[in-house]
């Protein structure tokens, strides 16, 4: 035990507040709680000199006509020292205009670390481990410190002792009970204190304000505090107004911490102090920029919270489940490994319904659970799905947006997460305006992960559409912030590496195009663009010449992965890859072959290939011929004029094709029109350089020999085709032609001959593929 004693003579702040005193002053004011010594200080002041002590705390005296006669009483008597207890109501600076005077506040009188340690007896170890601790329940009130001193145990009567006091204190000092809020922080600085009132109060106090109460003093340590019991005589008083005054100063604490000490501090602080439900908010508000730093951080803080709280809302579960799945290099998600069964699946219907009821009135917490809920759908393989939960969260996100200022990088998020969820459904249009969106947001929020990601998403999105001039513009904004990006580099690039690589396609660059191939990974794996990727290891494949290893990585990746290859991205470029594929082993698409859904430009060729011009015009009809469209660039309109021109180029359209060329054009567009009967020189006419001239003559050295030609029919062979349509047999035939059997024999023979049919239901059939 230290060597205070349960009966004080000099109070302990004394000698500090004497340090700016002249000694010339015979009246001193204090005004001061009760608790804090101000009997001792009073008499400690005047000490062995003439004079009294005059207690007007009651506050039932005119304290002015009393200073008057006090005054007098001064002049009267030049021995004479007076010290007066004001009441916390006092006007100080009233009182000290009358005469001159020394004025002691309640701050004045609270002992400071120092004074309480000398007051414990500083010694040994122990007793200063003793005074720290007194000192940062009391805050050097001076009755409550003599209290603990005397007896560890006494915890309790010092704390009334501290109660006692400050709620008179505090009835004048802190009417409307603001300064009293602050009791909620747990740590405290100019900038943290103004940003927890900056968070719900338009008047922001200051530390300025809560030193001058009494209410945070120095900790002894070059920082600032507020004493344990002080802190809690001010949560009961704040306590009084109800939990929903106590829960909105729970989550202004948590967030001023946030913004001026960082996340991680203010998660220590909400988890000292069981703030769950400002823990979880402040991570609903801040964990978009959580995750682009390290998104291991997100599950560390995960794991503090108690399990019954994380357990109470099934969008918690998920986003728990899926920074389960980060590394080094980014997000691996999942890929749906059962069969999708919207209808049954619990988890969707909870998030759906979720979603419906926090969408009436979108904020923060209703974006990112609408995200989550697209996550989760799509790691499920609910396609369709996900893009309609993708139009719901967008539609919510704009009417947040009128509502209310949103993170940036949040609302940046939401469109990226929408534009990936749209793409993979098949919905680009809808998916462009995502991404252009996000990336407006990125911008706004300066975050050079979101930047880089929209960037190289949108990029990917325009060369699979055949803009390779918009492709190249979005790969320059994507490596102007590729640099500045830190955990999830490698996920970030993977796109913009992808459309590279289709651009190195189409300038015809096989050499560039398995560099750039070399920087993605030569096995899949689970990153959601995985079909592009597939894509472009089969068409390396399809360079090559080893037309079965490219359909048997797509049929082994369909099998292995059936339902992530349902997604209808996934459907449409394995479908299209195996056209090519069979275009360009065999010279064209064969009578008979299925081209339900493929890619109207592919089926164009494969029967301008096989000499189809009129199928080939009804395959582009459904393909929009707007410039704005931009589908696989200039290819629909090249191919139009090779299916009008059958016979070949007239100068009339190399000048078009050339004018077109040099506006947008890109040497694979070339090699795809060279490759239609009658159109191989097109190059030539076009004035390229040597070096495309070079690439151009390669790639058509490697394009397939095409199909014969569709067969022309003589007249007669066409009214027998005719014929054998309506089921007419040869008997009937020559009855109805007034022919003998022999020669209408002679005719279908030489009928089947040109289909390639060996009987009626083989040339009815091919006659229909070939378009006669």
């Amino acid at each position: 035990m230290g060597a205070a004693s349960g009966r004080q003579t000099i109070h302990p702040a004394l000698a500090r507040f004497l340090a700016w005193d002249d000694g010339t002053c015979r009246l001193l004011f204090i005004r001061a709680a009760a608790g804090t010594g101000r009997e001792i200080f009073a008499r400690s002041w005047i000490g062995n000199k003439v004079g009294e002590v005059l207690d007007w705390s009651g506050g039932d005296i005119d304290e002015a006509t009393e200073v008057d006669l006090l005054v007098q009483r001064l002049r009267a008597d030049a021995t004479l020292h007076v010290a007066v207890i004001l009441a916390p109501t006092a006007s100080l600076w009233d009182l000290s205009s009358r005469t001159p005077c020394l004025v002691a506040k309640h701050r004045d009188l609270l002992l400071d670390a120092s004074e309480t340690a000398q007051l414990v007896g500083p010694g040994t170890a122990a007793e200063r481990d003793e005074a720290r601790l007194i000192h940062e329940l009391s805050g050097g009130w001076l009755a409550a410190t003599l209290a603990l001193a005397a007896d560890p145990q006494a915890r309790p009567r010092a704390q009334q002792i501290i109660r006692s006091g400050l709620v008179i204190w505090l009835a004048s000092r802190d009417p409307d009970g603001a300064l009293s809020e602050a009791a909620f922080l747990p740590a405290y600085d100019r900038r943290t204190v103004e940003a927890f009132y900056g968070e719900f109060s338009p008047v922001v106090h200051t530390l300025d304000e809560l030193v001058e109460a009494g209410l945070v003093q120095a900790d002894g340590r070059g920082g600032w505090m507020m004493p344990a019991m002080v802190r809690k005589v001010l949560v009961e008083r704040v306590g009084q107004r109800g939990r929903e005054s106590t829960v909105v100063l729970e989550q202004a604490a948590v967030n001023a911490i946030a913004a001026t000490r960082g996340v991680g501090a203010a998660v220590e602080s909400a988890v000292a102090r069981r703030s769950w439900q400002a823990l979880l908010n402040m991570l609903l508000e801040n964990w978009v920029d959580i995750l682009m730093r390290n998104p291991k951080q997100l599950g560390v803080i995960a794991a503090k919270i108690p399990r019954f709280i994380a357990n109470q809302t099934e969008y918690m579960r998920i986003g728990l489940r899926m920074l389960g799945q980060a590394d080094r290099d980014g997000l691996a998600l999942q890929l749906p490994g059962f069969e999708p069964d919207y209808a049954t699946n619990q988890t969707a219907q909870r998030l759906h319904r979720d979603t419906v009821r926090l969408y009436a009135k979108p904020n923060t917490h209703a974006l990112t659970v609408g995200i989550l809920e697209m996550l989760h759908l799509r790691q499920s393989g609910f396609y369709p799905e996900a893009a309609a939960a993708a139009h719901r969260l967008r539609e919510a996100l704009h009417r947040a947006l009128d509502a209310q200022r949103l993170n940036p990088a949040l609302v940046s998020m939401v469109d990226l997460q929408a534009g990936i969820t749209l793409q993979l459904a098949g919905r680009d249009a809808e998916a462009r305006q995502a991404y252009e969106q996000g990336f407006h947001w990125a911008r706004v929020s300066g975050k050079a992960f979101l930047l880089a990601d929209v960037a190289g998403k949108m990029a990917l999105l325009d060369v699979l559409e055949g803009d390779s001039g918009s492709a190249m513009r979005w790969l320059a904004k994507h490596d102007a912030s590729i640099g500045e990006v830190g955990w999830g580099k490698v996920m970030v690039e993977r796109t913009a590496a992808m459309a590279r690589a289709f651009l190195a396609l189409a300038r015809l660059d096989y050499a560039g195009f398995d560099v750039e191939m070399g920087a993605l990974p030569s096995v899949v794996d689970n990153d959601e663009f995985w079909p592009v990727h597939v894509q472009l290891l089969a068409l390396q494949k399809l360079n090559a010449g080893i037309f079965d290893a490219a359909r048997d990585l797509i049929s082994s990746l369909r099998q292995e992965r059936r339902y992530a290859a349902a997604a209808p991205l996934a459907r449409r470029l394995f479908d299209d890859t195996l056209l090519l594929a069979e275009i360009l082993e065999r010279g064209g698409v064969r009578p008979g072959t299925g081209i339900e859904n493929r890619d109207p430009l592919l089926v164009a060729l494969g029967h301008l290939l096989g000499g189809n011009p009129d199928a080939a015009l009804a395959a582009l009809q459904e393909v929009p011929l707007t410039g704005g469209m931009r589908r696989r660039g200039n290819l629909v309109l090249y191919l139009d004029i090779a299916a009008r021109n059958p016979r070949g180029p007239t100068p009339a359209t190399l000048q078009r094709v050339k004018q077109q060329h040099r506006d947008s054009g890109v040497l694979y567009e070339l090699a795809i029109l060279g490759m239609v009967p009658g159109w191989s020189e097109v190059g030539r006419h076009l004035e390229l350089d040597p070096e495309e001239l070079q690439r151009l003559g390669y790639a058509l050295d490697l394009a397939p020999t095409p199909l014969p030609r569709r067969p022309v029919l003589t007249v007669r062979e066409q009214e027998v085709l005719r014929q054998l349509r309506a089921g007419m047999t040869r008997r009937q035939i020559a009855e109805a032609d007034y022919r003998s059997e022999n020669t209408v024999k002679s005719q279908m023979r030489s009928l089947y001959r040109k289909l390639e049919a060996s009987d009626v239901e083989q040339a009815l059939a091919n006659a229909r593929a070939w378009g006669l």
